[in-house]
């Protein structure tokens, strides 16, 4: 499957691509904790989000900050990220991102679960994964 029809795929999908608040709002009144959730395509396909992806691999702060999720210029909180099923390749495919913030104290918890190639009929399956191109030498 070629990048054009797995972003075509995505997109009709509708996953959302950018960071959505679901903060219940019981929780609200307190402002203890906010949740938050996006789906972000894989740092190695070229299109729009591709670089959110990266910058909350490397600099989950910054991306934070980037996407509304926290404030431009509060304090650094603790930032603690957990990979669902890291065996799995983000070379190509999808991977979503849950974000639980706390005020007290002010810590963030990334959890981040890569999805599966696509079956053709559109859905999706395990099946092997491609092996990144290796850097020429």
């Amino acid at each position: 499957m070629n990048d054009e029809e797995l972003i075509r795929r995505y997109k009709a999908r509708g996953i959302p691509t950018e960071w959505q608040d679901l903060t219940p709002n019981e929780m609200r009144s307190g402002e203890a904790f906010r949740l938050w959730f996006r789906a972000l395509p894989s740092p190695s396909i070229q299109t729009e989000g591709a670089a959110d992806a990266e910058l909350l691999i490397h600099d989950p702060l910054a991306a934070l900050r980037a996407g509304g999720v926290l404030p431009p210029d509060g304090e650094e909180p603790s930032i603690s990220t957990f990979v669902v099923n890291h065996e799995k390749t983000l070379y190509r495919y999808v991977m979503y991102a849950s974000v639980a913030v706390s005020t007290n104290p002010h810590t963030v918890g990334i959890t981040i679960v890569k999805e599966a190639e696509p079956e053709e009929n559109g859905g999706s399956e395990e099946q092997p994964e491609a092996e990144p191109p290796q850097p020429a030498s």
